[in-house]
């Protein structure tokens, strides 16, 4: 869906004074009157009755379209095209619209009936959705208004267009032609529906008329006159005359023509009304009769003859009738309708012309007989089958209840069992149970404050817990007494879970009224309607659900699924440890990057090990000769990989692992150690699983030290890589650099050297940079087979070679562990016992630190009806005289941008006791009050702490601020000093709303705490506020830095224990997301702290960076340097702190800028100086502005600086939306500031229209990547074409199968055609996915996201139709599945009916692929559709493009 819309710039009106006592009359040449008594009259006083022979004789053809030629003959209106339609015209907007919860691109169409009537329709794009039931199809859609030009007379313009894209109308009017007199020529506005999105452009309409005409007269139902007397403003009222219509009104448009009106209230629509037109047959019908489905410039917008005509858009038509017109009463408008066509003679119904969709003129009266023949149906009551709904709610005064009361009234009435829960007398198991059992629910809520109950809010964290893969269909309602958020926020909440939507939300303002109860009832059989349909679809889709498997036979499902996998057949060749070759077959290859061009490669642990890792011989030795205690710990020790540090010491913990390793062999060995015992029991005895994977972890750290080299030999078709492994035949022409074997057959070979090598479990994932390559037969295509076809062969042929390639696989069809079995239920891999031996390095001596865990707290205030653990972790020593205060997250699940947290977070805080000061280094998160305070005065007498140290001023870690100055006050500590940066203090005065000392620091400067503790201060703004600063203390090497260096990582291991490799994908994840738009400040701080003799890192998120210190330092300088790279222009971002939400989308939209190594820095406009300002724009071509707030002096004149500074030929800019609503300055305003000055735009304005959701997000870091590909696409062209041609032939003939992979995270759902997958390990069955880090699907595919693999079908025409489909281009925050036969998996993502099979992955690690990541992921589940079907393949030509 798209999220964002530009807004139009302020135009400038005219208003001229009331005009008194302006009588309801039309303009010259035009009156209103009541009809005389005729025939038709009579037929209008018949009443609503429609006999039930009539729909039969209307559906009859009535040669009317020659009466109404006759009529027209004679009469020179240019206009009239008879029996065609004229040319479809095109108005070119200057930027495709994107329009936030109202559709998609949009575009100003005009065309022409064959009547003499203009249309004028806004596209939506068929990939657009704009909410509610309405647009469930996902179709698109048009907004159609239509104009009838008498000659002489006043024109009349029947609909109207809403606020968002009324001024394209404008522009086309502007235009020469004769467009150009329709304000002046205009005398009458014609409203069949109202929802007060109409009232911009009637304003519009009226002012911008030239003053000499007449008043504009506004024709409509009583309704719409009220609502427009309210909401026009004076000017506009002054210039206007709101006539009200009746069901005998007549308008005379010119002599001889009179429009017909028949006011046509339902439920939905009480303002409805149709306007009939006798003279040329048309039917301006409004919502009736009506179909959301887009149709283009290059569509004529009407239906076609015949069965295929109507089949085009029936779907569409039924749909918006299921929508609007189920009830009795909008049968009795229906009817109402039908009137105008009962008399025998005249004029006749020949031409539909609705408020949306196509004109109807072949399908008129098939039309309006099927809306009488649904409607009939809608009104028998089913009963056909025992259906449950659950309705709940909680009612604070009653009025709540009123409603769930009605809305079970109509369900009862259609024959649904109704099971009613009041949740403020009902446990959660109840609700789950109910909800286990019922076919659908309704909830209901008041507003309590702003919000709903908690009854309310735990209910529905049940809901969105649920596990179950079919999402019921839902309904919201709620009272209120002001506001009424809780009604909202239920339907937002429901609708990211996916949930359906039977009926749009009910609302009701204190005590419910008539109307709004029977808007309930009605409700309440919509809901059973529902209910009906799903059945329906749930019945036709049952014979070609893939999902159809029974859950018993998931995992042979699975492996069949995973069977279909097509990779190339290659050798591969290298020299092991000693220099030998080793040469043996590989079939899991993919290429993996662009710049450098790189390949992934599984090869079997068993081949990884011989090559890279020293016999188990040489270690041990062999002899039957006994080793004292003190030979068989070194053995062990150097075995087990343990590192002693300095004085030849090892800590505690390895001392523990060590004893328990020796225990073993003791037991292994029967107490008498000899070579020959050791080795056998580190072979296959009780220590072999814990040396083995030490021996793993070291070949792997050699694979990457040594860039181990190698050459994969591509098997030509009709080969297979068995047979050139018998036949070791070298090329004559193959010379690699590297020296490795080519061999004689290979068709074509590429030379690579590894970069990184992940263990995958029975397999070893290498990602490796392609150093060169050549192509010996141009003709030829490499081998591709699936692992199925191995076996089969291997099974046939017992003496052929050994299929490395997939080690020891089970059996095709066998169960059990060869999935996901060896996970954590974190989603993370199990980490090895190595990999939790690392030491921790001596900050002081410790003794052994004191641990205090307090009790679990829980909280609900971040996802409603969602409990979050709270927890806070007191260590007493983590240096000499410092401890910690861990505030432990366990359960945040999303944070400051679009983090999607896989394990929580901590908040930090220490406190150092010098022999004469004290200092608290920052707080923590306002909701551990209870629990921080508590734990801090344990540790220390408050009474006695001399300085609070603020590391930065961001809510997370200062939300305490205040409440500890006030502890400290209570207990006669007034003295206490806050220490901090200039504008970190500055932005302190506006969060502590009290007095309090202070102590501004600059770099360099020190507090001396005594005993050695000598604090130094590190100014490091932009980390990631301008207010951020580090501390350093001299007398432990312990480096204070709050957000940088950090993670989102919680456990109870104070320090990074669980090593670089578990912890790496959530601190790279952190720095990407936070640290990367802000590479130039990095860099200047770590120059800052190169003086510094750093032994710790003590963050104010996740572990202390304490066994691996130097590696995290590094880490962020090397990618901080990479970021620094200059390709493409720079940009810089303008932000506001503490504002709406002006950070999240700044750093959203920054991420997306970054992913496409576009060099990006952030700036906060409450803190940025003139000077700064100055090298900024010297720097950076593209600025991307943040609303700022309208009383800010200090951002505005940071914003007044900025235009003054920029330059026509070098800058363009961008705005985005704060979403601070009235408190900003308007996103049009900020825009044509930059306009005035006549820059140019980088991309339109980008204003959010509602609630600031995940999808918005999405939208915002997808506008940055598309803008960053834009900025970079020529830098990239030319790297590609420098590419060495041989080198790219060769990687091109790398083949694979084609993929579409599907994911869903956070109400986002996303899709992307794929073909560098391939199979990576068998136990646990796992494959690797590679995405290019500027895809917009990349946020939705990080460690512990679970993604759908679709296999597509060889030689099947939906494989075309999916492929054409996913690889158009989409415009930011679109949901690529619209329109897309496919339903939702156990995972969510989708799974589509045109694949052939699919697998459920979840993603463990990935590594860094340069351009691209290399995901490594454990497959789930899957199932296959067609047994038969083989996998589509694809081949290229060369590796620089997909």
């Amino acid at each position: 869906m798209p999220l964002l819309r530009p807004v139009a710039l302020p135009a400038s009106v005219t208003s001229t004074p009331w005009l008194e006592g302006q009588r309801p009359a039309g303009p010259a040449g035009c009156s209103l009157a009541q009809p005389q008594q005729h025939a038709w009259g009579a037929a209008l006083s018949l009443g609503t009755g429609l006999p039930v022979g009539l729909a039969a004789v209307l559906l009859s053809a009535r040669a009317s379209r020659r009466r109404r030629e006759k009529n027209l003959a004679g009469r020179d209106i240019s206009d009239v095209q008879r029996c065609a339609w004229g040319p479809v015209q095109l108005s070119h907007v200057s930027a495709t619209k994107s329009i936030f919860d109202e559709g998609g691109a949009v575009q100003m169409v005009q065309g022409r009936l064959p009547n003499g009537i203009a249309q004028f329709r806004n596209v939506y794009a068929d990939q657009a959705s704009r909410y509610g039931e309405e647009f469930d199809l996902n179709a698109g859609s048009t907004d159609n208004v239509y104009l009838i030009k008498p000659k002489n007379d006043p024109w009349v313009m029947i609909g109207a267009f809403d606020d968002n894209c009324f001024e394209e109308f404008f522009d086309l009017l502007k235009r020469p032609g004769p467009n150009r007199s329709t304000l002046a020529n205009l005398g009458h506005i014609i409203l069949q529906f109202f929802d007060g999105k109409q009232v911009a452009f009637i304003e519009a309409m009226i002012l911008r008329r030239p003053i000499r005409c007449e008043p504009l007269t506004v024709h409509g139902t009583m309704p719409i006159i009220l609502a427009l007397q309210n909401n026009l403003s004076d000017a506009a009222k002054a210039r206007c005359v709101l006539s009200p219509i009746k069901n005998k009104t007549r308008l005379q448009v010119e002599e001889g023509r009179v429009l017909k009106f028949v006011i046509s209230p339902t439920l939905k629509l009480p303002e409805a009304s149709v306007v009939f037109d006798p003279q040329t047959g048309t039917l301006f019908s409004g919502k009736f009769f009506s179909a959301h489905r887009t149709i283009p410039n290059t569509v004529k917008p009407f239906d076609n003859k015949g069965a295929a005509g109507w089949e085009e858009y029936a779907v569409d038509w039924y749909h918006f009738f299921d929508v609007y017109f189920f009830t009795r009463r909008a049968q009795a408008a229906i009817r109402k309708i039908f009137l105008l066509a009962e008399a025998l003679t005249g004029p006749d119904v020949e031409c539909l012309a609705p408020m949306h969709g196509p004109v109807v003129r072949e399908n008129t009266w098939k039309l309006m007989a099927k809306y009488e023949a649904w409607t009939e149906q809608k009104m028998r009551k089913e009963g056909r089958r025992d259906r449950e709904v659950l309705v709940m709610y909680a009612s604070a005064y009653g009025n709540t209840k009123a409603l769930a009361t009605a809305i079970a009234r109509g369900l009862s009435s259609a024959g649904v069992r109704v099971n009613e829960i009041n949740l403020e007398h009902c446990p959660m198991s109840d609700v789950a149970s109910s909800l286990a059992s019922c076919d659908g629910f309704v909830i209901g809520s008041p507003t309590l404050g702003g919000e709903m109950p908690t009854q309310v809010k735990e209910a529905l964290g049940v809901v969105l817990s649920s596990n179950s893969e079919e999402k019921l269909p839902c309904g919201v309602f709620g009272s209120f007494g002001w506001s009424g958020e809780a009604v909202n926020e239920l339907q937002f909440r429901l609708k990211d879970g996916g949930f359906p939507s039977a009926f749009d939300p009910i609302r009701s303002k204190f005590t419910p009224t008539a109307e709004v109860l029977s808007q309930c009832e009605e409700a309440g059989v919509r809901m059973s309607q529902k209910l009906d349909s799903l059945l329906v679809q749930k019945r036709r889709g049952q014979a070609r659900n893939v999902a159809g498997a029974k859950a018993a036979s998931v995992n042979n499902m699975a492996m069949e699924a995973f069977g279909k996998m097509k990779s190339s057949q290659c050798v591969m060749s290298t020299q092991d440890k000693k220099g030998e070759a080793a040469i043996f077959p590989v079939s899991w290859v993919s290429q993996a990057s662009f710049q450098p061009p790189g390949v992934t490669v599984a090869i079997p642990g068993s081949e990884f090990d011989r090559v890279l890792s020293t016999g188990l011989e040489e270690v041990v030795g062999t002899g039957d000769s006994a080793l004292d205690r003190e030979a068989a710990m070194a053995l062990l020790q150097s075995m087990l990989g343990i590192q002693t540090h300095e004085g030849g010491e090892i800590s505690p913990k390895q001392q523990e692992q060590l004893d328990e390793a020796y225990k073993t062999l003791e037991q292994d060995c029967g107490g008498e150690m000899s070579p020959d015992k050791i080795l056998k029991s580190v072979s296959s005895g009780g220590l072999s699983s814990q040396v083995a994977n030490i021996r793993r972890s070291s070949a792997l750290d050699a694979a990457t030290t040594d860039k181990l080299p190698f050459v994969l030999n591509m098997v030509p078709e009709g080969k297979q890589a068995g047979e050139l492994v018998a036949k070791q035949v070298a090329h004559k022409k193959g010379k690699p650099s590297n020296g490795c074997f080519v061999h004689a057959e290979a068709h074509a070979f590429i030379e690579c050297s590894v970069v990184h090598a992940v263990d995958t479990g029975d397999h070893v994932l290498l990602y490796a940079e392609v150093k060169g390559g050549k192509v010996f037969d141009d003709l030829a295509r490499t081998s591709v087979t699936t692992f199925v076809d191995k076996l089969a062969k291997k099974s046939k042929k017992e003496k052929a070679p050994a299929l490395a390639a997939f080690g020891d696989s089970p059996a095709l069809g066998q169960s059990g562990n060869c999935f996901a079995g060896s996970t954590l239920a974190t989603g993370m891999p199990s980490v090895r016992p190595h990999q939790r031996s690392a030491s921790r390095m001596g900050l002081a001596a410790k003794g052994g630190e004191a641990e205090e865990l307090s009790e679990i707290k829980m909280w609900t205030g971040l996802t409603p009806g969602k409990e979050y653990r709270l927890q806070t972790l007191k260590v007493d020593s983590v240096a000499a005289d410092t401890s910690t205060i861990r505030s432990l997250d366990w359960d945040r699940d999303r944070f400051d941008i679009e983090f999607a947290l896989e394990r929580g977070t901590t908040y930090n805080a220490y406190v150092i006791k010098g022999s004469e000061k004290t200092a608290l280094i920052d707080t923590s998160h306002e909701k551990f009050e209870g629990l921080f305070l508590d734990a801090l005065q344990k540790e220390v007498d408050l009474a006695k702490v001399d300085y609070l140290i603020v590391s930065h001023t961001e809510p997370d870690h200062s939300g305490l601020i205040a409440k500890v100055l006030e502890e400290a006050a209570k207990v006669g500590n007034e003295s206490l000093t806050v220490v901090g940066s200039k504008v970190c203090l500055q932005f302190l005065e506006n969060l502590v709303f009290r007095d309090f000392q202070k102590q501004q620091v600059g770099n360099g400067d020190k507090i001396d705490l005594g005993g050695g503790h000598e604090l130094e201060f590190v100014i490091a703004p932009n980390l990631h506020w301008p207010d951020t600063m580090f501390t350093f203390d001299h007398g432990t090497g312990v480096l204070y830095t709050c957000d940088a260096f950090g993670m989102h990582y919680c456990s109870k291991d104070l320090e990074d224990v669980e090593g670089v490799a578990e912890l790496k994908p959530h601190y790279s994840l952190y720095y990407d997301c936070l640290m990367k738009p802000n590479s130039r400040s990095v860099i200047t701080a770590l120059k800052k702290t190169e003086g510094f003799e750093v032994k710790a890192v003590a963050t104010g998120h996740g572990p202390m960076l304490t066994v691996s210190t130097a590696e995290w330092m590094e880490m962020y300088k090397t990618w901080s340097e990479k970021a620094l790279e200059k390709v493409g222009p720079s940009a810089a971002i303008f932000w506001v702190s503490n504002f709406g939400q002006s950070e999240r989308v700044a750093q959203v939209f920054a991420h997306g800028l970054t992913s496409t190594s576009v060099n990006v820095e952030m700036w906060d406009l409450n803190a940025v100086d003139a000077f700064e300002l100055t090298e900024v724009l010297h720097r950076c071509e593209i600025l991307v502005v943040c609303t700022p707030p309208t009383e800010s002096k200090v951002a505005q004149k940071a914003i007044g600086n900025i235009v003054a500074g920029t330059s026509v030929k070098k800058h363009r800019f961008v705005v985005l939306d704060s979403c601070a609503e009235e408190l900003q300055e308007p996103v049009a305003l900020v825009a044509q500031r930059f306009l005035e000055q006549e820059l140019a735009e980088a991309l339109p304005p980008m204003q959010v229209k509602s609630k600031l959701t995940p999808q918005v997000l999405q939208g915002f870091e997808e506008a940055g990547l598309n803008l960053g590909r834009q900025l970079t696409q020529k830098e990239k062209a030319v790297a590609a074409r420098g590419t060495d041609k041989d080198l790219a032939k060769a990687l091109g003939r790398i083949g694979s199968s084609l993929y579409v992979v599907t994911a869903a995270k956070l109400g986002v759902r996303h899709a992307m055609v794929a073909s560098w997958v391939t199979p990576a390990s068998m136990s646990p069955l796992g494959i690797s996915l590679t995405i290019a880090k500027d895809r917009a699907m990349e946020p939705l595919l990080r460690v512990g996201d679970s993604f759908t693999v679709n296999i597509l079908e060889e030689g099947n025409p939906a494989t075309l139709q999916l492929m054409k489909h996913f690889l158009q281009r989409f415009a930011p925050g679109v949901d690529r599945l619209d329109g897309v036969d496919q339903f939702a998996g156990p995972n969510g993502a989708a799974v589509l009916r045109g694949a052939c099979a699919y697998l459920e992955c979840k993603i463990i690690t990935r590594l860094d692929g340069s351009d691209h990541w290399i995901s490594y992921a454990e497959v789930v589940g899957g199932s296959v559709a067609r047994p038969d079907a083989e996998a589509a393949v694809h081949h290229r030509k060369v590796g620089t493009y997909y």
